[in-house]
């Protein structure tokens, strides 16, 4: 792991405690319009103690990659992190950015079963070598958490217990089409004798000539019209119409004495005319963990003898399920607020015995509320409907509101020895225009098919299928970057490196900054900017070659992310997931509250690391960032 900074103990601390509480996509004109509406009383508090601005966020404004650069104080071309997928050179594929399994750990020791993902220290590998105690929750892209001092429960990358990102199941006795979005997470069950015997899917086991699935047998009694009886893994609930159940333990033998346990929760949507009834995806059991998810090894479970069970995945608020129609609007609002009071209880768990030292946490349904609420706020987004809007435009406000309460509590730990520092990874605006960019280059000549892309064709050619590689220029993947295909890079590369891959990336450019949307010929693109203009570091030889600020707006499509090119240019995002922040950094910025006075220069997240270190007595060298207080 390259790792280029140096830090020294050059005086005495300035604060015996810092803490620190990130809320993820908390926009700065939203909290500065509640706040002047007196709707924010504990920011506009803390903003008068100390300081309250904008917050320079990551290129690109992804929480991956902020919440990495705050981690480190260094840019994505040092701490490697570039977007949500990346692409596999060998074969062009893309994959995961924020969840590496290692591929050298052939007899599955639990581990060494994950790779880390950042390629620098955080700020409080260097405060807990230092022998300051340091406790850090949910921070993301932390997973596999490095063994040392800190005490750390990883956020965002953790995985489920199959090792993805986290499938739900929808069990239902509807005739469920298999063209319908979401198709393959149904499970379909038969009433017999008013039972209905099914099964939880979970890891993968190797047989003799293939893998399977571990299941644990579920078996569902319909109890009359409100409710259900379901013996689970040997367990008896009752789940209630409407409601969510309590998290259920489940067992998984894996063979060779092995077994793996998860936790789950259900949705009973309905049962008539059609049973339909949704579960979580397979969590990790922070009673039992499967995977390492903490530093040390068992903190996890300290968390959960103090809390019982809480939510483990990465991103456990799922916006699959609403999109699909698996839950509504309200199921997912009580999903969200039980993940948050889950997260309160560990912070106030640490907080109660927080005498010194560093204390982190990171809330995170702010960014899901927002991307599945936006459209209620924005008359001008194709699916704004004034009855919807009415019915459900106070969620965003509120959570703005949650955190503000939640600030508050904090606040009154906080004394004149204890440094609060209060930001966002990045802000939030609206998604009312998908941009399909390998379609942008085919049209423009830098990408060559071989089949015409037919109009049914909802994923565009998916996964390269139909590219010419041969006579390919570039090629997109994620959410806004673009690659060459680089001679002796890419295994069917063409672009020579030097002049040729310069003119060619010069030309991506001249042309991007002129893509307009063919129905009113509004600007889609607000900069263009290439990877040694914005990345320095030992990792930039891993970023994309180009990464598209949009404009406001606009994003980046679905399918351009899996690298597939449908037959249109751009169309009207008609999906539930209506607002985002994937576009020109200038437009998205966080928020930055202080309880102390922080230098005139614009603050950049990548400032927070150093601010911390500076905090203890410490200074950085190698950085990126800067402190905000002066010495």
């Amino acid at each position: 792991m390259g790792n280029n900074t140096s830090v020294k103990i050059t005086g005495d601390p300035k604060y015996k405690r810092v803490i620190l509480i990130g809320m993820d996509g908390l926009d700065p004109k939203i909290v500065s319009a509640l706040m002047d509406q007196g709707r924010l009383p504990n920011f506009k508090k803390l903003s008068a103690m100390g300081g309250f601005s904008p917050l320079a966020t990551s290129n690109p404004a992804q929480s991956p990659v902020a919440w990495a650069s705050i981690a480190t104080g260094s840019n994505p071309g040092r701490h490697g992190v570039f977007d949500f997928l990346g692409r596999r050179v060998s074969d062009y594929m893309p994959e995961l950015a924020i969840l590496k399994m290692n591929p050298k750990n052939v007899f599955g020791k639990r581990e060494a079963m994950f790779l880390p993902v950042m390629q620098e220290n955080a700020f409080w590998d260097y405060t807990s070598d230092n022998g300051i105690p340091s406790t850090i929750l949910k921070w993301p892209m932390t997973f596999q958490p490095k063994q040392n001092n800190a005490k750390l429960y990883s956020g965002l990358g953790v995985p489920d217990i199959k090792g993805g990102l986290g499938r739900y199941a929808y069990y239902t006795t509807r005739d469920i089409s298999k063209d319908e979005e979401g198709a393959e997470k149904v499970v379909e069950v038969t009433v017999k004798d008013g039972t209905m015997r099914t099964h939880i899917s979970g890891p993968n086991v190797a047989k003799l000539r293939t893998r399977e699935a571990a299941k644990v047998d579920l078996n569902i009694t319909v109890s009359g019209n409100e409710k259900i009886n379901m013996e689970v893994d040997g367990k008896k609930i009752t789940v209630h119409k409407g409601q969510w159940s309590e998290w259920i333990e489940v067992s998984f033998k894996l063979g060779m004495m092995k077994t793996a346990s998860g936790i789950v929760k259900f949705f009973l949507n309905r049962l008539n005319p059609e049973f339909e009834m949704y579960m979580t995806p397979v969590q990790i059991n922070p009673k039992d963990p499967a995977f390492v998810i903490s530093s040390p090894d068992s903190y996890i479970q300290e968390l959960a003898d103090e809390v019982g069970h809480f939510y483990t995945l990465g991103m456990p608020e799922d916006t699959k399920a609403i999109e699909e129609g698996r839950t509504d609007e309200e199921a997912f609002i009580t999903m969200c607020d039980e993940i948050v009071e889950e997260q309160e209880q560990q912070l106030w768990y640490e907080l109660n015995k927080f005498n010194e030292g560093l204390l982190a946490s990171a809330f995170f349904s702010t960014d899901r509320i927002q991307h599945i609420f936006w459209a209620t706020r924005d008359q001008k987004h194709p699916l704004y409907d004034k009855s919807y809007a009415a019915k459900y435009g106070h969620v965003i406000d509120d959570y703005y509101g949650k955190m503000d309460r939640i600030l508050g509590e904090v606040m009154k730990q906080v004394d004149d020895r204890t440094a609060l520092i209060v930001f966002s990874d990045h802000g939030f605006s609206t998604f009312r225009r998908s941009i399909h960019i390998n379609s942008w280059l085919v049209q423009n000549g830098f990408m060559k098919l071989t089949h015409k892309i037919a109009s049914g064709d909802k994923d565009g050619g998916g996964l390269f299928k139909y590219v010419d590689w041969k006579n390919t220029q570039a090629y997109a993947l994620g959410f806004g970057s673009i690659y060459l295909n680089i001679k002796g890079r890419e295994k069917q590369g063409i672009v020579d490196t030097g002049e040729h891959a310069d003119s060619v990336s010069r030309a991506l450019r001249e042309k991007l900054a002129q893509l307009s949307d063919p129905d009113d010929g509004q600007p889609a693109v607000r900069n263009v900017y290439e990877n040694r203009q914005i990345y320095s570091g030992g990792q930039i030889g891993n970023s994309p070659d180009l990464i598209i600020g949009f404009e406001d707006g606009f994003r980046g499509s679905w399918q351009t992310a899996i690298g597939g090119a449908p037959s249109g240019l751009m169309e009207d995002n008609l999906k539930k997931w209506s607002g985002d922040h994937i576009i020109d950094p200038s437009i998205v910025p966080g928020i930055l509250l202080t309880n102390f006075a922080t230098t005139g220069n614009t603050p950049s997240q990548m400032d927070i690391a150093p601010t911390v270190l500076s905090f203890f007595g410490m200074s950085a060298e190698g950085m990126d960032g800067t402190s905000l207080i002066e010495d």
